[in-house]
């Protein structure tokens, strides 16, 4: 037990001056997060016991679903990267280590990930599998804002399903759903599923979770069983329905009248 009286916990009055979104203004104020630099916060004791409590629960339900948690690196070589043609895109950092080898901060484990199960799985009898892991990611971000919801460095959890068939890959995906769903209602969120653009590594399908929120950047749209970006949003056009035709004009004398209201 901590005393209070002893907590670090470094409150604010105000709100940083740069502050739009309100959770960005209220974190700071509350003592949870401090800005190091652009995109860059720590997280301060009584924030990360909150982010502490978030993980416990997407590891919960990553294990129900059968999810096998592991870690990876975050200081890469640059070969697997270059191999996917991922090497090249602007939010990622690259540096040289002290031999002069390429390498890469992540922030996205797909290579690596791949990389141990082609070395270890030699049969379709060795799948499915679902690897899961909550590791830093590092994104160089164009234009960090809205405290910890767009930054340079944050954690993520990121998950990796390796199935024998499009349909194993389609129930595994579904158990996901499930998963996703559960951790959204058990942080008390108010949320949409919606679908979504497949992003940098491509594919078939894709959803994404939205939170409605005054400093968002994106619009869904939402009707009757359906949800999507506004981005990937798509519709039939519906038959028009013209009202009755109005009955042929006929001439009316007006003598002595000079307004339509007479």
């Amino acid at each position: 037990m901590t005393r209070l009286s002893s907590f670090f916990l470094p409150t604010e009055r105000e709100p940083p001056a740069d502050a739009e979104a309100i959770s960005h203004k209220l974190m700071v104020r509350a003592g949870l997060i401090r800005q190091v630099g652009s995109g860059l916060w720590t997280w301060l004791p009584a924030g990360w016991r909150v982010h502490q409590r978030i993980v416990q629960i997407v590891r919960e339900e990553m294990n129900a679903i059968g999810g096998q948690e592991m870690l990876m690196p975050v200081l890469q070589p640059a070969e697997p990267w270059r191999r996917t043609g991922r090497y090249g895109i602007d939010e990622l950092f690259k540096l040289k280590d002290r031999r002069g080898a390429d390498m890469v901060l992540a922030l996205t484990h797909e290579e690596i990930v791949t990389l141990h199960v082609a070395s270890a799985v030699r049969s379709y009898r060795d799948l499915p599998k679902i690897l899961y892991h909550l590791q830093t990611k590092e994104r160089d971000e164009a234009r960090p804002r809205a405290g910890v919801l767009r930054t340079r460095e944050f954690i993520m959890k990121d998950s990796y399903t390796f199935d024998r068939d499009p349909e194993g890959l389609e129930a595994n995906y579904q158990k996901h759903v499930v998963a996703y769903d559960r951790m959204m209602d058990r942080c008390g969120l108010e949320w949409y599923r919606v679908e979504a653009d497949v992003g940098m590594m491509g594919g078939h399908g894709a959803h994404e979770y939205m939170a409605p929120c005054p400093a968002g950047e994106n619009d869904v749209v939402l009707a009757s069983g359906y949800a999507a970006n506004l981005e990937v949003a798509s519709a039939q056009a519906q038959p028009v329905e013209l009202p009755p035709a109005l009955a042929a004009p006929e001439a009316v004398s007006t003598p002595g009248l000079t307004t339509v209201e007479q």
